[in-house]
């Protein structure tokens, strides 16, 4: 018996009969171990960036790993992923349950799996989201007026409308239907949620494969729901001590992250993530930076109204990319005069 295997049936006397059928030079030593964690989380501060490979999101106690994150697992770890997918459908809902089994690529040995699945009734894709046009310029720049300005609705010039006001109950306004609508084309969706079940399942298969759920939680789908307006700022992911920061990380506090469109490569029906909710932050702190507490409050409250009756979302976490300009707008709206 090897010295480690010595060790091993030294700590262990009892368990050793039920080790005994397994290949013992098979058995990692605790050192293996703890190397293999330190070594994940070295990939993770020197190769990895937040809100690229991993992110926090809030009110979760461990980084989220997103897709590119556990890629660089596989890269690291030499593991190849294979896929093996059923699809069920249901007129033009397609369900797709997928199973990501990784191998290693020196040995063609199987080394751990994981399953996924994806369905377009999920709301990202069997809804999407119809703004009001204007009736005079055309433009999907329709929003509330603010009370003390007459209420109303207003082409949102800010938004490149034409800056036409319409009386609360014009019928060429209300008549529109808003927020989120059934898909007519769900067809559409159906190579995505296919990608979906299988980004699902091969982040499920890295975590297992390779013993990372203490460092890593599953990827956005995992994000409790809470207003996210009660939780910011955002929290920052957790780094090394001895790790130097990132120019983009070195940006003041005194500079908010960019209002700007969403980030390229996201669907207006995917899910906002970090990027979507900094927008929504930017504007927030741009609108009332220096109001004071109770003003912050009261319009939290009424950002949390508006978007379960613009959009019929319970809070921002469940909002649509396609929702956030919409939301940046209003929240634009409310600025003080």
């Amino acid at each position: 018996m090897s010295e480690k295997n010595t060790a091993v049936a030294e700590a262990f006397p009892e368990n050793l009969g039920a080790l005994a059928p397994i290949p013992t030079d098979l058995v990692l030593s605790a050192i293996t171990v703890k190397n293999q964690v330190n070594l994940i989380k070295q990939v993770m501060d020197a190769v990895m960036e937040v809100d690229v490979h991993y992110g926090v999101i809030p009110g979760t106690p461990k980084p989220t790993l997103y897709k590119p994150g556990a890629e660089k697992l596989c890269l690291t770890f030499r593991l190849d992923p294979q896929y093996d997918s059923t699809e069920r459908y249901d007129g033009d809902h397609l369900t797709v349950k997928s199973k990501c089994t990784l191998y290693h690529i020196a040995t063609n040995q199987r080394i751990g799996s994981g399953e996924g699945s994806c369905s377009a009734r999920e709301s990202k894709y069997a809804y999407r989201q119809a703004s009001r046009k204007c009736p005079k310029c055309g433009k999907p720049a329709i929003i509330r007026g603010k009370e003390e300005y007459g209420g109303g609705w207003l082409c949102l010039s800010k938004k490149d409308g034409c800056g036409a006001k319409f009386a609360i109950n014009a019928a060429a306004i209300t008549t529109q239907p808003a927020g989120r609508v059934p898909n007519e084309d769900l067809p559409d969706q159906w190579n995505t949620v296919l990608k979906m079940a299988d980004k699902r399942a091969l982040i499920a298969a890295v975590l297992n494969a390779t013993a990372a759920s203490d460092i890593f939680t599953q990827d956005l789908e995992d994000m409790p729901a809470g207003s996210v307006a009660e939780e910011m700022p955002r929290q920052q992911a957790p780094k090394s001590s001895m790790e130097p920061q990132r120019a983009s990380e070195q940006r003041s506090s005194a500079e908010p992250p960019s209002s700007g469109p969403p980030p390229q490569g996201k669907s207006d029906l995917d899910q906002v993530g970090p990027a979507e909710l900094d927008q929504i932050l930017n504007a927030l702190k741009k609108t009332c930076g220096d109001w004071t507490a109770e003003e912050k409050k009261a319009i939290r409250a009424k950002l949390n109204k508006h978007v379960k009756e613009a959009f019929h979302s319970p809070t921002l976490n469940e909002l649509m990319v396609g929702d956030v300009e919409e939301v940046v707008a209003w929240i634009l709206s409310q600025a003080k005069s």
